[in-house]
């Protein structure tokens, strides 16, 4: 089986018991990944994180068109870009985004969570991570420059909710 990034179709539609401990891994390692088949430079992997009312989310969309949304408290969702293509659209659609933004990100060697009423995006290429941080009302407002982003990342998290509410944790959403 091909290796997806976000971590592949184990989580479609099945729930699970949350591990807390998952998330930290499956963020750090979606940070990580390099994408054989992307070209060299382009980005490869992009993340929203932000707080919600008992953790963190954090979105991941990538170049492949995976799409994954991941939990704090250890719940999230994974695979449905295989499944659906209104997720993999959104995905896609997020990494085109990301990729006329890259002059809003600056290099990192960290990625912290974000600070409480911010929201911090990060990208890979093959040259590294980098990383944006917006203040949430902002976006929300649409007055950030990573409006747009921030949108296209939200629309990951509607995608999962229109195709598997009821069948995991809830995300939150901040529109």
């Amino acid at each position: 089986m091909e290796k997806k990034a976000g971590g592949g179709s184990a989580g479609v539609g099945r729930p699970r018991k949350a591990d807390p401990a998952v998330y930290s891994q499956l963020r750090r390692q979606a940070l990580e990944m390099q994408l054989p088949e992307v070209a060299r430079g382009a980005v490869q992997i992009v993340l929203m994180d932000w707080h919600v009312d008992k953790g963190t989310v954090t979105v991941l969309a990538a170049a492949d068109g995976t799409a994954s949304l991941y939990l704090s408290s250890g719940g999230g969702f994974s695979g449905g870009s295989e499944k659906f293509e209104s997720i993999r659209a959104a995905a896609l659609h997020a990494v085109a985004l990301a990729t006329g933004m890259q002059y809003h990100f600056e290099p990192t060697d960290s990625t912290p969570l974000p600070s409480l009423g911010d929201v911090t995006f990060y990208m890979t290429t093959s040259a590294g991570v980098r990383r944006a941080v917006a203040p949430e009302a902002r976006l929300r407002a649409g007055s950030d420059p990573l409006a747009a982003l921030g949108g296209a990342m939200q629309k990951i998290v509607t995608e999962y909710r229109l195709r598997f509410q009821g069948r995991q944790q809830a995300v939150g959403n901040r529109q």
